[in-house]
C-alpha cells in the first residue's frame, strides 16, 4: 500500500503558521473508488485498520486517521472532541469527498456520529464499531451530562495524578478485557504508552460527559452499529447489552444494531471474518457509485 500523508488544514492562532501547528489529526490514504474514513479509538493509532486496508485490496478511497495526541501523534490543546469533530467537518469539505461513508471505533465511533449528525449532506453512511452516543447511560440509564460531570472530574484528576507505571498497568488491565489476543494487547498497550497522557485523560473526560442522543435524529446517513458483549458473558445477559444498544441509538432514524457473539471491544481485531462480512454487506448496500448524489 502506497500512503499519501495529507495534513488537514485547520484554523491556527494568530501567528502560527499552518505548517508549524499540531494537526487534528494524521490521515493516510490510499486506493481509488468510493471514500471511506477510518476513525480509531481512545489512544489508538490508524494501524488498527490495517487488516481492513488490505481487506479491501484498493477498490475504495480510504483515508485512515491517527487523532491529534493518541499513538506519537502531536497534541492539540483542549477541548479534544469540539477540535476534532469540527476539524473532521472541514476535512470532508476540504477533500471535496463525495458522500463518504465514515467507520468509527469507541471514540471514533462516537466521533463520526457527532460529524453525521453536524454535517449529514456530506455523508454517505456511518458503519460504528462498539460505540454508545452517551457511555455513562450504559451504567446508570438516569445519567446526564451533568450528574455524572463531578464523578468525570475526580478521574480526570486522578489520572492526571497517576505515573507512567500505574497508567501502564491500568492500560493493559483494560486492553486485556478488551482484545483477547495477548500479541495484539501489546501492540495496543504500545501506542498507548507512545501517546500524550494528558491528551488521553482530557478525551476519556469530554467522551463522559458527552450525550448525542439528542443529536442522533440529525443523522440522515444508513448506519449499522456493531456491538460486542462477551467481556460481560457470566455477569450481564446478552438481551439486557442488547437491550442498552437499541434503547440508545433509538433516536438514529436509519440504524441497525449487531451484536457480535465472539468479538470483545476491538471487533476488527478479534472477528475480523464477522467484521469483514458484515462491513462487506454495509458496503455493497450503500457505497456502489450510482448511489452517490451530484455534491452541490
Amino acid at each position: 500500500m502506497i500512503a499519501v500523508v495529507l495534513l488537514t488544514g485547520c484554523a491556527t492562532t494568530s501567528g502560527a503558521s499552518a505548517a508549524s501547528a499540531p494537526q487534528p489529526f494524521h490521515v493516510e490514504r490510499s486506493g481509488k473508488g468510493r471514500p471511506l474514513v477510518f476513525i480509531p479509538g481512545l489512544a489508538s493509532s490508524g494501524e488498527v485498520w490495517n487488516e481492513t486496508v488490505a481487506h479491501l485490496q484498493g477498490k475504495y478511497d480510504c483515508h485512515v486517521l491517527t487523532l491529534a495526541g493518541f499513538a506519537g501523534q502531536p497534541a492539540i490543546p483542549a477541548p479534544f472532541f469540539a477540535t476534532e469533530r469540527r476539524a473532521l467537518a472541514d476535512y470532508l469539505r476540504a477533500q471535496g469527498l463525495e458522500k463518504p461513508i465514515l467507520v468509527g471505533h469507541s471514540l471514533g465511533g462516537v466521533l463520526a456520529l457527532a460529524v453525521a449528525a453536524d454535517v449529514p449532506e456530506l455523508v454517505g453512511g456511518v458503519f460504528i464499531v462498539d460505540s454508545l452516543p452517551f457511555l455513562p447511560a450504559s451504567m446508570d440509564p438516569s445519567a446526564t451530562a451533568d450528574s455524572v460531570r463531578p464523578r468525570a472530574e475526580e478521574m480526570r484528576t486522578l489520572m492526571r495524578m497517576q505515573t507512567v507505571e500505574q497508567r501502564s498497568m491500568q492500560s493493559r488491565m483494560a486492553l486485556r478485557n478488551f482484545i483477547s489476543d495477548d500479541k495484539k494487547v501489546d501492540v495496543a498497550a504500545r501506542w498507548g504508552a507512545d501517546s500524550d497522557a494528558e491528551t488521553v485523560t482530557q478525551a476519556f473526560y469530554e467522551l463522559s460527559t458527552t450525550d448525542l442522543r439528542p443529536e442522533l435524529p440529525r443523522i440522515t446517513a444508513p448506519t449499522v452499529v456493531l456491538g460486542s458483549w462477551v467481556a460481560l458473558k457470566g455477569r450481564v445477559p446478552r438481551e439486557a447489552v442488547e437491550a442498552v444498544y437499541q434503547s440508545q441509538y433509538a433516536k438514529l432514524p436509519a440504524h441497525r444494531v449487531v451484536l457480535s457473539d465472539t468479538a470483545r471491544h476491538f471487533i476488527m481485531w478479534d472477528d475480523p471474518e464477522g467484521f469483514f462480512r458484515e462491513l462487506d454487506s454495509f458496503l455493497g448496500a450503500h457505497a456502489s457509485v450510482a448511489q452517490v448524489e451530484p455534491h452541490h
